[in-house]
């Protein structure tokens, strides 16, 4: 007998799905699992709901498709909203099922009784529920939901008792497509841009999310060399252009009022930026004209492009770009030199690791090819400057939620699908308290990850707001923890390391043993200027 827990099984392989994270619940789960195994499609068993959506969206942005999440009824579904907040302002595709009680059941049961549809509907692109007359229907149109305009997660109910009937009367399936405007050069739009860039003395690119997301970093890459143009990238699109290409400008955080290379600029163009990137939301400090290329319109007020392009980010850039005239104003050495000046300085360590010294170390010693994923926190703050990318979706952060506790489950998703590539996660002790039970999920699912953990015994972001404000420092420190000791226990190996020297090694030991890695460095925590 065919299920509909095997028509969705089956409608996740047809679109080339290989993997479902998350934590079962009720007997929906139990379905979906047994029917995904029989498509090949492996579940991946998660400590945490939350963090089982984090590596999903993960998924979803390094595969361009939806990444799946499954958890269990009520708290399994009242759990996961953070990684699908975290989903929606990555713009991260995603399939978010939850087991949902039979609708007879549900009637008479108060417990674990929460509106999920109604749960769903602030973090999502669209609920809907499954039921015998729509289930292939709903489970099509959410694939296809979760990728068109700007891709995000889309939230699915299943009942228990819909997932073990015989499925009967099934439509045919129809592709899952994403939506294109008509652009080419002939186009009015692309037209009007090329002739307001021309016509600047010196214009400058912002690069965000939109670029990795509809994969046209080589678009980018042939704009800036063609019209000699500097491409600063915002967090998320840290390796659309490599760190040490002629025309980057470095990465852009959207809090800098006297930025250099901006200051210089005589009209910006944002090409996929979302203001959900900048690390100050709601302050654009620069007067200059705007033009915005983009998949989805500008809405959010923040900055008022004067010509806006909306359509696929790729085909507008190559349109564009044969239209364009080299630019005399800029030099790459000044914008080699503006890079350098950005980085925040590298304080000897003496006695005490700085954390800028372990960053410049960590990137000396790590091959080049190394994927960084990083928590929320000041050690974030640092990364985004100093760590140096060179290959898109090399950097994954949570931006737009700026969550802490995601750098593990994003490591762990990431090796998953980049299994030849060394994947760092950047933790402070925070985050790394919050995910420590990942761990026993990294080991199980074989993606030998190495975690970083920048330990100085504070959430310090809090406080040096507290210290600058004349504060007391309290709610913002933590007891001493061997975090190296810990991670042994889930068979990790792991040192501690507080000192140049000691790092080096380490990391040195971690890339050559292809073995799952803690490094818990012992930052000072007075060394974030």
């Amino acid at each position: 007998m065919v299920t509909y827990a095997d028509v969705v099984a089956k409608l996740l392989a047809d679109a080339q799905i290989e993997y479902i994270f998350g934590m079962p619940g009720s007997r929906a789960s139990v379905e979906l699992i047994e029917a995904a195994r029989k498509q090949g499609i492996a579940y991946v068993l998660s400590n945490n709901e939350a963090a089982a959506a984090v590596m999903a969206a993960t998924y979803g942005v390094l595969q361009q498709r939806p990444g799946v999440c499954s958890v269990g009824v009520g708290p399994g579904a009242t759990n996961v909203i953070n990684g699908v907040a975290h989903a929606l302002l990555e713009r991260a595709p995603m399939l978010m099922f939850t087991d949902r009680y039979p609708d007879e059941l549900y009637r008479h049961l108060p417990r674990q009784r929460v509106d999920q549809e109604q749960l769903f509907r602030p973090v999502t692109k669209g609920s809907f529920p499954i039921a015998d007359d729509s289930a292939a229907r709903s489970v099509q149109r959410a694939l296809q939901l979760a990728m068109e305009g700007r891709p995000g997660p889309v939230h699915l109910n299943l009942p228990d008792d819909v997932m073990q009937h015989e499925a009967v009367g099934l439509p045919e399936p129809f592709p899952m497509q994403q939506w294109h405007g008509a652009v080419s050069a002939e186009h009015p739009a692309v037209q009007s841009l090329a002739a307001a860039m021309n016509a600047a003395a010196r214009p400058i690119v912002i690069a965000g999310l939109g670029v990795n997301r509809n994969g046209c970093e080589a678009q980018l890459q042939a704009l800036a060399e063609q019209a000699h143009l500097p491409i600063l990238c915002a967090v998320s699109a840290k390796g659309s252009l490599a760190d040490d290409h002629p025309w980057c400008g470095g990465t852009f955080m959207g809090s800098e009022p006297n930025h250099g290379l901006l200051a210089e600029s005589d009209l910006i163009v944002t090409i996929g930026l979302d203001v959900v990137e900048l690390f100050e939301p709601g302050l654009w400090p620069y007067h200059q004209r705007v033009l915005n290329i983009d998949s989805v319109p500008h809405q959010d007020g923040l900055f008022h492009p004067s010509q806006e392009l909306v359509g696929d980010i790729g085909e507008a850039l190559q349109a564009l770009t044969p239209l364009l005239t080299p630019h005399s104003g800029w030099r790459p050495a000044d914008l080699a030199a503006f890079r350098q000046r950005q980085q925040p300085p590298v304080t000897p360590s003496g006695a005490r690791l700085s954390p800028a010294a372990a960053l410049r170390i960590m990137r000396q010693i790590l091959p080049r090819d190394t994927i960084l994923t990083a928590d929320a926190g000041q050690h974030k703050v640092y990364a985004s400057r100093l760590w140096e990318c060179y290959q898109p979706l090399d950097y994954l952060t949570s931006s737009g939620l700026g969550t802490m506790g995601v750098a593990i489950p994003i490591a762990i998703a990431t090796k998953l699908v980049r299994r030849a590539r060394p994947v760092v996660a950047l933790t402070g002790d925070g985050g790394f308290l919050m995910r420590v039970s990942e761990l026993e999920t990294a080991r199980r699912a074989n993606t030998p990850i190495i975690i970083v953990i920048f330990n100085d015994g504070y959430l310090n972001l809090i406080k040096i707001k507290q210290e600058r404000q004349g504060y007391a420092v309290l709610g913002s420190q933590f007891a001493p923890v061997d975090f190296a000791q810990v991670a042994t226990g889930f068979g990790f190996r792991a040192v501690r390391a507080d000192t140049e020297t000691v790092l080096q090694e380490a990391l040195q030991q971690a890339v050559a043993s292809g073995e799952p890695w803690v490094i818990d460095a012992i930052v000072d925590p007075e060394g974030y200027v």
